[in-house]
């Protein structure tokens, strides 16, 4: 009796299909196909932080970030400074420029086919460092956007697969108007359109980034494929073996960090004076205990306990003398239960992992002032802190700008953790 092998082999053909190629050497046809790129549009891209983390191909303090098989197809952000970045990099982006406009001026038809959709929507109205006027703010329904971008995909035949969502931690606890929190009215929105969506909260030191950055994710995934599952970030950190705050922290240390930046790195000497009022704040505060020399040590990977017993000692305005403070401070310092006892002018040790870096990168917000030395972390030290490559290059008009778009953007080392998940997920299912 002949068998199906039998009656392929006495065909006669002129030349074999592909598929008859697979099948007489057994292999799978799905392993000879090439996967085709995931089409993804990005809007407010910022500087390119999420862009960078889908695309790969880059290197972190001599880590490899595998390219993935992600194409940015329409980049979008109003911010002329990002768009100086963005397109200063375009290599890291397939060549692609940033678009600048206002997303509300870009008709949605001209917005090319995408499998996913990927946006930071500004988080100022959201942040705690901000007036947390939520929705009320006309940015706070920026995600309105990124609704009706998907509105837009869903009529097509193209339709997309899904999207991923950022923003800070303060948008869990932004309203609607009918008290709905904010990340529940995206999944009540997105799911209305045919995706299945959820979110959690990351901390991005967990995930190979040496800054304790909270941040939101919301990823929604097409009706017919399983609700994502979050835990594969987990497993994309154990597979690369990536530093985390929990297990393998060292890599992690702002002292670490700042110990090899390369002399030739862009922007390495560049930083942003204080005002006299902060910088008479930060002399008066003084340098962290361990300085230049505990700093050399770590380019050797000495232990924490072998540098220095106050490795992990930072500093803050309630290192100041009191009678060096002005009214204002004085006032908290008298009366800390009334006041929250604020962690003003955080400086953050040579051995602790560093905080946020925000935006307006002020020293009273966010640890951006040097361990040791009496000035702010220069752009390249704070693009480090953010996990930027060492050859991704931050041009600026005023140098304001540069600190900026840095600390509006997505960590790039979290970003290809999370791209990495979003594909493991889509390969499972």
């Amino acid at each position: 009796m002949n068998t199906v092998y039998d009656v392929i082999e006495n065909m006669e053909v002129i030349k074999e299909p592909q598929f008859l190629i697979d099948f007489k050497s057994k292999k799978s046809i799905k392993d000879n196909v090439e996967k085709k790129a995931l089409k993804v549009v990005s809007l407010f891209s910022g500087c390119g932080g999420l862009d960078l983390g889908f695309t790969g191909g880059f290197t972190f303090r001599n880590r490899d970030f595998k390219k993935n098989n992600c194409k940015i197809e329409f980049a979008n952000d109003i911010d002329s400074a990002a768009e100086l970045v963005y397109n200063s990099n375009k290599y890291f982006f397939n060549n692609h420029s940033l678009h600048r406009d206002d997303i509300k001026n870009i008709d949605a038809k001209n917005i090319p086919d995408f499998d996913f959709l990927i946006a930071g929507f500004p988080c100022q109205p959201f942040s705690n460092a901000g007036l947390r006027k939520g929705i009320n703010d006309e940015r706070g329904n920026l995600f309105e956007e990124c609704e009706r971008l998907l509105i837009e995909g869903m009529k097509r035949g193209n339709k997309p697969i899904g999207f991923v969502f950022e923003n800070v931690k303060g948008i869990m606890s932004s309203k609607m108007p009918d008290g709905t929190s904010i990340p529940n009215e995206i999944v009540k929105r997105t799911e209305k359109l045919g995706f299945k969506t959820n979110y959690k909260l990351f901390k991005t030191s967990n995930y190979g980034v040496p800054s304790n950055r909270q941040r939101l994710i919301i990823v929604g995934v097409r009706e017919d494929i399983d609700y994502f599952n979050y835990s594969l970030l987990d497993q994309v950190v154990a597979e690369n073996n990536l530093p985390n705050e929990n297990d393998n922290p060292y890599e992690l240390f702002l002292g670490s960090v700042l110990s090899d930046i390369p002399e030739y790195a862009p922007q390495s000497k560049d930083f942003w004076k204080y005002s006299p009022g902060g910088q008479y704040m930060v002399d008066k505060i003084g340098p962290c205990k361990d300085g230049k020399e505990a700093l050399e040590k770590f380019k050797e990977k000495i232990p924490l306990s072998r540098i220095s017993q106050s490795i992990s000692q930072g500093k803050s305005w309630k290192s100041m003398n009191p009678d060096d403070m002005n009214e204002r401070f004085r006032k908290i310092w008298d009366n800390p239960q009334k006041y929250r006892a604020p962690n003003f002018y955080r400086r953050f040790a040579l051995g602790e992992i560093n905080g946020t870096i925000t935006a307006s990168a002020q020293p009273e917000n966010c640890g951006i002032t040097h361990p040791f030395e009496n000035r702010r972390f220069t752009i390249r030290e704070i693009a480090r802190i953010q996990s930027f490559p060492d050859n991704f290059d931050f041009p600026y008009k005023t140098v304001a700008n540069a600190y900026k778009v840095i600390g509006n953007a997505v960590p790039p080392v979290f970003a290809w953790v999370l791209a990495n998940a979003v594909l493991k997920h889509l390969d499972n299912e």
